[in-house]
């Protein structure tokens, strides 16, 4: 009996490790299937969600696209600020730590006399009254008053009969020269419209003088003629090519009628216009510059051939600043590009585009600046050759880095084409964006130009648009002739008159 229970727990054991290794087996196979199923699922959620993901990227890509179009402005890009619209723009410029207004040391404006009062006074340019409120009395403390008063100075010509007349006095009443210089000046250098002009001479002569709008459209043109004719714009156009350095840009203006050049080189073949119906052309106004002279251009189109035929960059020998837009490297000697674009671009790299490197190079340039103005403002007229060898050194260090920053993307990832794209601009056009500092006669900036054609955007704002291509080409013209004179601080209504008078301001020809 004792052996059979002894073989019977002996048995139970033997079943109990059996179910043990069983239960282990059952276990593992549950586990292992379990691993099985969970790869299955996850390569299967995968397959599914697959494109999904991808989609969900392209919308993520293409949303950061779209708020790079959206957010670029005048700050970061090269956009011109008139394109910002109603959109506000922060002040990009550092904060000096300075009060508004005048600083300590500041020459201040007074009101005085003129010091040439009585050389003006025998030319009859001003004159001079007295207002005694002594009583007769010799002892006496002056003052004066500055004042303007307008008169209407009406001149009889007499010529004997039968003598012929000048083209000027053909008819029985015309305008004088001071009346027309007064107009031009106020239509280019105020920019009054016709009407509004009109109506204030009306008033200022009690209604004697009432312009009409041809009078003034006549006025505008003779002017913009007798530029041509005596060699003031030829005088204007020798003084930038003699120059060392010279700024261009170029913006568009609306017009209602455009010119067409022909295809062929024939001397027959004559120019065409096209007149816009229900729209406007644009017109492109090109400004050619230095600090003491400007040369406004028109063209149709904003091309090379338009260049060729303005006639004066391709004549050019000296160093050309610009925008860095390809077409201007075709002319000058040496060219340099603007250092604020470059600043702008590299803003917009950062912020748009999610690229630090940017800031490193950002804050390089902007030290180069600073670094030249301390040299400039101490009366050093050139950069310190080792200083200039170590910021060459450092510039391409930076690069090294941004191609290294580069290296660690994909060309799928967001901003990797324009971050290459800014690393060949800076390699290859090294030696335009570090011109200014190798020539301390380069500015950093091609800030001149654009002032230069501020004036111009005002008079679109002003007019809306130019009806007549002859129309916006007379205008450049005087708002060469204009920009050039303010730039050499000459008076400004004098001029024009003396160019209406036949006398020579620019022109090297003869008088006459």
């Amino acid at each position: 009996m004792e052996e059979e229970i002894q073989a019977l727990q002996a048995e139970n054991n033997r079943l109990r490790q059996e179910i043990t290794r069983l239960r282990d087996k059952v276990s593992e196979m549950e586990s292992t299937m379990l691993e099985r199923l969970s790869e299955f699922a996850t390569e299967a959620v995968g397959q599914a969600t697959a494109p999904l993901v991808e989609e969900l990227n392209k919308a993520y890509t293409e949303i950061a696209r779209l708020k790079a179009i959206i957010n670029k402005d005048s700050s970061n890009s090269s956009k011109p600020s008139s394109t910002n619209g109603f959109k506000k723009v922060p002040n990009s410029r550092e904060k000096s730590g300075k009060q508004q207004g005048g600083q300590k040391g500041h020459t201040g404006n007074r009101l005085q006399l003129p010091e040439n009062m009585e050389e003006l006074e025998k030319k009859g340019i001003i004159e001079r009254r007295v207002d005694d409120h002594t009583n007769g009395s010799s002892e006496y403390v002056s003052r004066f008053t500055i004042d303007v008063e307008v008169k209407i100075i009406i001149t009889e010509h007499r010529f004997s009969a039968g003598e012929e007349l000048p083209e000027d006095l053909y008819n029985d009443v015309s305008y004088g020269n001071g009346i027309k210089a007064l107009t031009v000046l106020l239509m280019n250098e105020g920019i009054v419209a016709y009407k509004r002009l009109g109506e204030i001479l009306s008033g200022l002569t009690n209604g004697t003088v009432k312009l009409s709008t041809g009078t003034m459209n006549r006025f505008q043109h003779d002017f913009a003629n007798r530029l041509t004719e005596s060699g003031e714009l030829e005088g204007i156009k020798q003084d930038l090519l003699n120059g060392d350095v010279m700024n261009t840009d170029d913006t568009s203006m609306r017009v209602l009628e455009r010119i067409v050049y022909p295809e062929g080189t024939g001397s027959d073949i004559a120019v065409t216009y096209e007149r816009a119906e229900k729209k406007s052309f644009r017109a492109t106004v090109r400004t050619h510059s230095n600090e003491r002279t400007t040369l406004y251009t028109v063209n149709p189109k904003k091309d090379k051939k338009g260049i060729e035929r303005d006639g004066i960059l391709p004549g050019y020998r000296g160093i050309l600043c610009h925008d860095h837009e390809s077409k201007f490297y075709n002319y000058g000697k040496d060219n340099s590009a603007c250092g604020s674009h470059l600043l702008r671009d590299l803003k917009g790299l950062r912020d748009l585009y999610n690229c630090p490197w940017a800031e490193k190079m950002r804050v390089f340039v902007s030290g180069m600046n600073e670094y030249k103005n301390k040299d400039l403002a101490l009366g050093t007229l050139f950069c310190d050759p080792e200083k200039l060898s170590s910021l060459e050194t450092e510039y391409d260090h930076i690069l090294e880095l941004g191609r290294f920053d580069l290296r660690q993307k994909t060309k799928a990832d967001w901003g990797y084409v324009e971050f290459n794209a800014m690393l060949n601009r800076l390699t290859g056009f090294k030696g335009n964006y570090t011109l200014f500092m190798r020539n301390y006669n380069v500015p950093f900036t091609n800030n001149l130009a654009e002032r230069d054609l501020r004036s111009e955007k005002t008079k679109e704002k002003v007019s809306g648009l130019f009806r007549s291509w002859d129309g916006i080409v007379a205008h450049s013209k005087i708002r060469s002739f204009i920009s050039t004179t303010k730039k050499r601080s000459m008076d400004l209504y004098s001029t024009i008159k003396q160019v209406i008078e036949g006398q020579h301001v620019f022109s090297s020809l003869p008088a006459g």
